[in-house]
């Protein structure tokens, strides 16, 4: 298995001819104040597997903070395609996060794991956004 894309992103679809369509890459999400609640995300990867590797998967998300601790998950199975032609297969996956809560600005992991095993990660910052000059902080 072969990690190709792991990204997160404000819109993401998928082409009836299987073409994995991005929007707006981000790493950092900007806010005045914590908790922050981000109304909506794409998590988006894309796996490259082995024909040896076709079959069910169990596959998990999770949220981790700068301590490690758990804030979000999500798990479900996928299926792995079979190829018959000697290309290898791939796995694209679209994850909608809606809501998703921030208690704190600092450092968080997204953590894509593939039978148990982490097959991506993807750090996000949240940041305290800078105030224009002459501007007064929210209250």
């Amino acid at each position: 298995m072969k990690t190709r894309i792991a990204v997160l992103a404000d819109y993401a679809s998928l082409s009836i001819d299987h073409k994995l369509n991005i929007m707006g890459i981000f790493t950092t999400i900007n806010a005045p104040q914590v908790p922050v609640v981000h109304p909506q995300m794409k998590l988006v990867t894309q796996f490259e597997f082995d024909a040896s590797e076709a079959g069910q998967r169990p596959m998990r998300v999770t949220l981790v903070d700068d301590d490690g601790h758990e804030l979000f998950g999500i798990g479900g199975t996928v299926t792995i395609q079979a190829t018959h032609d000697g290309h290898p297969a791939l796995l694209n996956q679209i994850v909608d996060l809606s809501q998703l809560a921030f208690p704190a600005f600092g450092d968080y992991e997204f953590r894509i794991y593939l039978d148990d095993e982490v097959a991506a990660e993807i750090p996000l910052l949240v940041a305290q956004a800078k105030q224009p000059p002459g501007q007064q902080p929210a209250a």
